[in-house]
């Protein structure tokens, strides 16, 4: 069930994460949200960061995430970066 708190929290996740200037990472929890697996929520959970500042929350997300400053190549492989982008690269473009 959605809370209307929770669209302000996801704009806040997003806006603090199009920070790093990552497409992908951006593109990654796009695809995630509402999902209970691989998002910021997920990451902030698995390392009980959830009372946690959004910037330690999206930290611990962007750590999780890349290697060498870019995307993992296990999470590379596992994600169909065209779908993503065709789902949500206009979302993307307008936090980057």
């Amino acid at each position: 069930m959605s809370h209307p708190t929770d669209d302000i929290d996801d704009e806040v996740l997003l806006t603090k994460l199009a920070t790093y200037r990552n497409r992908k990472l951006l593109l990654w929890q796009l695809a995630a949200d509402g999902r209970s697996f691989c998002g910021i929520p997920f990451v902030a959970r698995e390392r009980d960061l959830q009372n946690a500042s959004i910037d330690e929350q999206v930290q611990a997300f962007v750590d999780d995430m890349l290697s060498d400053g870019e995307v993992r190549p296990e999470y590379d492989a596992m994600a169909d970066w065209e779908a993503l982008e065709a789902n949500h690269g206009d979302t993307a473009d307008q936090h980057l």
